[in-house]
């Protein structure tokens, strides 16, 4: 088996210490690590920090600032309906190029804990997939020479039921880079939609940031404590990519984790009729 590899699990006030260096942001975009869980305290069961940051306004941020660090914003159905989710994960899939991804959880520690239910995060996974290929990248051509800039009838409905019924497709095309990771905080009843598993189980393994790292899964999940500093994180950090953890190449999320991209979507009714070329061409 090979050495697995290492990702970090930032709580709120590490993304505030975080976006408001230049130089601890320099240090986070060189190291060759997985991923960053961005406010990975919001879904593992830990109690709200004093002060936070919206998860997915950080990753809008590392994907504007950065070049190489690899990240996944955090979310339950709770706080966000999956369409909103979808549109936020799409979008950051296009600014990052491909770096970033999905956490969802059962449970926002900062929300009401209303109506937080496994079946409700599991259906927002399956709609946050289903709605990211509803507008496949491949049907945008820009073709000049017949005025068709898109093959509008490949994109398709959702028409999924559930907690969160959907009809129509999502209103951003799909990252050129393909679906965007989701990842699913602990094992219980995880949905088929999810490519990675973290914690009880899954395929990376959390270990709190002084412990000794487990051994036997494919990747490490390093999580900060209230008293460490991020200068702690990354100095931890780049002492174990130095050692027994494999450094990971540059590049999309999906490909540094050598995870299948995800089936398309079948039998999609279609959104729009196919198009025609433009009379004046």
């Amino acid at each position: 088996m090979p050495a697995p590899y290492l990702a970090l699990g930032l709580t709120g006030p590490h993304l505030v210490e975080l976006t408001s260096s230049a130089a601890l942001l320099a240090r986070w975009d060189a190291l060759p690590a997985a991923f960053t869980v961005l406010g990975v305290e919001r879904v593992d069961g830990s109690p709200p920090a004093a002060r936070t940051l919206d998860s997915s306004a950080v990753g809008a941020a590392l994907a504007g600032q950065t070049t190489r660090g690899r990240f996944l914003i955090v979310a339950s159905p709770q706080r966000d309906h999956p369409y909103n989710l979808a549109r936020r994960v799409a979008s950051l899939g296009h600014l990052s190029r491909g770096r970033s991804g999905l956490l969802v959880g059962v449970r926002d520690a900062y929300a009401a804990p209303d109506r937080a239910t496994a079946a409700r995060a599991r259906d927002a996974a399956r709609a946050v997939r289903a709605l990211e290929q509803s507008w496949p990248h491949e049907s945008i051509i820009g073709d000049r020479e017949t005025g068709i800039l898109v093959r509008s009838n490949e994109i398709v409905h959702v028409d999924i039921g559930g907690e969160f019924p959907i009809a129509g497709p999502l209103t951003v095309p799909e990252p050129p880079t393909g679906a965007s990771v989701i990842a699913w905080s602990g094992s219980a009843d995880a949905p088929d939609a999810v490519d990675l598993v973290i914690g009880e189980g899954g395929a990376v393994a959390v270990a709190v940031l002084g412990e000794r790292p487990p051994r036997g899964t494919a990747g490490v999940l390093l999580r900060a404590e209230a008293e460490h500093s991020v200068d702690d994180v990354l100095t931890a950090a780049e002492r174990l990519l130095a050692g027994d953890f494999r450094p990971l190449a540059a590049g999309p999320l999906r490909a540094a984790l050598g995870l299948a991209a995800p089936p398309p979507r079948a039998n999609g009714r279609a959104a729009f009729p196919v198009p025609q070329p433009h009379p004046s061409l």
